[in-house]
């Protein structure tokens, strides 16, 4: 099972993403690397502008990017992580 956050996947985006893929971008370390996931038909709501308060329910094209974020770890030089200020022996 794969599971993205942010991401709905459907067959279409399980292509894009999936365990492969996220493992390719990981053991390639760079930061630029990233996967584009175009949904045609996503369904969001939105504030009406002409003051009435009321948030109307519309069908819009989707792009969402899907990207490596390592912020709170460190890739030490045997490959492994440990967290930020993680002393050895301690």
């Amino acid at each position: 099972m794969c599971k993205v956050r942010g991401i709905t996947l459907n067959y279409s985006a399980s292509q894009l993403v999936n365990f492969e893929r996220m493992k390719q971008l990981i053991l390639r370390g760079t930061k630029t690397d990233t996967v584009i996931v175009h949904t045609a038909c996503k369904i969001n709501r939105k504030w009406c502008r002409d003051g009435d308060g009321r948030i109307r329910i519309v069908t819009e094209p989707e792009d969402k990017t899907y990207r490596v974020s390592f912020l709170k770890r460190r890739w030490l030089h045997d490959n492994t992580s440990v967290p930020f200020g993680y002393i050895k022996g301690s």
